[in-house]
């Protein structure tokens, strides 16, 4: 029912640490720090090849990161999100499996504008999980790919015949210009 890891969330007790952290010693594109008020969080987004990271911090102290960081000063793991492609449907499987969701079960929008709902860690693990809907990338690529693929009359079979902008012919080796892996021979 889940689909891909959207993001990990890490409430951290100081954002511009947290963002110099990530951009000099693990050397990864931040985003710069957003409020958001309506959720009463600051946040960053670290964007990494297959997922995100948002670290975030409190606006105010009623902020429930703000409880967690009382509890946890140094900061750490907040929750983990994943994508589902029907919010309802996965929140009312989720509630008849046992599982709490947090506050009346109305999804609220999210970061991405997104419905976004959360499940007591107590049912999860010990983790705090947050469901947000989210078209499936294989579904949206499908999409562009159908539009960009003409089928010939004389087959079914797909090609890229009259497709203007194709350049064909390139030599190029790839794997000379590529450095060498831990795992390559030399």
């Amino acid at each position: 029912m889940i689909g891909n890891l959207n993001h990990v969330a890490i409430a951290v007790p100081d954002l511009d640490a947290a963002i110099k952290q990530y951009q000099t010693v693990f050397g990864a594109f931040v985003t710069s720090p957003q409020d958001l008020a309506d959720h009463g969080i600051r946040l960053a987004i670290v964007n990494l090849a297959n997922t995100k990271i948002e670290l975030i911090t409190p606006l105010e102290d009623a902020s429930p990161i703000a409880k967690f960081l009382e509890r946890n000063p140094a900061g750490g793991l907040h929750h983990l999100s994943y994508e589902v492609p029907d919010i309802i449907a996965a929140r009312d499987q989720l509630t008849a499996a046992g599982l709490e969701v947090i506050g009346d079960g109305t999804p609220q929008t999210g970061y991405h504008n997104t419905p976004i709902l959360f499940f007591n860690p107590k049912d999860c693990l010990g983790v705090l999980i947050e469901l947000e809907e989210v078209k499936t990338t294989l579904q949206q690529e499908r999409i562009k790919i159908t539009s960009a693929v003409h089928t010939s009359h004389y087959s079914k079979e797909p090609s890229l015949e009259g497709v203007e902008g194709i350049g064909i012919g390139l030599n190029v080796d790839f794997r000379a210009s590529t450095p060498k892996d831990n795992l390559e021979e030399n």
